[in-house]
């Protein structure tokens, strides 16, 4: 007994300073990883970023592989930018979507316009949707769209209006992430009307945009 006093201070003593070492290890461990941390190259603090190029241009590839639109083509489609229009290939050939399959023809039906006007209307764009949701879903299919005019203006007005009604709705479909490079556009101006009377009703008929099927070879 006459020891146990010591002992009893022996080992709180030691139990104290054990205590504080993991702590003060802690400590010492993370001043010395915010000195690594802050003596960072540069291109070692940047390096998960340089590994996104890759992946994206990727990504890009696979798009153009399926037929959908870049996401640059979409960017430009929603801001109204001009996007490049193939020319029509002499070798192809274009024919009404009833002349394949009623199913068709129920999903790429006329869309319609205001006098004077190349805006894609609500009704219009509901239609849109629908084809642009086939065209994503059947990657091989390509369209050519028509832009047509009632009698009302000049011929030449009216064939650059027709032109205008085809390319928002081509811009529409990009922005919708249909690939541009499977869509043609065509203008005929007044020259085929769809209802040939000089009235309201027929001018609105005429006011539109049709949808041609290509052909396989």
């Amino acid at each position: 007994m006459k020891y146990f006093k010591y002992i009893l201070l022996v080992l709180m003593t030691v139990g104290f300073f054990g205590c504080q070492c993991p702590t003060k290890l802690k400590k010492k461990f993370l001043e010395e990883k915010e000195e690594k941390k802050e003596i960072l190259k540069p291109e070692e603090k940047v390096f998960v970023k340089t590994e996104e190029k890759p992946v994206m241009e990727k990504e890009v590839k696979e798009e153009k592989i399926e037929g959908k639109a870049t996401k640059e083509e979409v960017a430009k489609a929603i801001k109204g930018e001009e996007i490049p229009v193939l020319e029509i290939p002499k070798d192809k050939k274009f024919v009404k979507p009833e002349e394949i399959s009623e199913e068709l023809a129920k999903i790429f039906k006329n869309i319609y316009f205001d006098f004077d006007k190349y805006d894609i209307r609500p009704d219009a764009a509901e239609i849109l949707k629908k084809i642009g949701e086939y065209m994503l879903q059947k990657p091989d299919i390509k369209i050519l769209i028509e832009g047509h005019c009632d009698e009302r203006g000049t011929r030449e007005y009216n064939l650059v209006l027709g032109e205008q009604r085809a390319l928002s709705t081509r811009r529409f479909l990009v922005s919708y992430g249909v690939s541009p490079k499977r869509m043609y556009t065509v203008s005929y101006g007044e020259d085929v009307p769809a209802d040939p009377r000089s009235n309201e009703e027929g001018w609105a008929k005429n006011r539109r945009c049709e949808f041609k099927i290509e052909v396989p070879k």
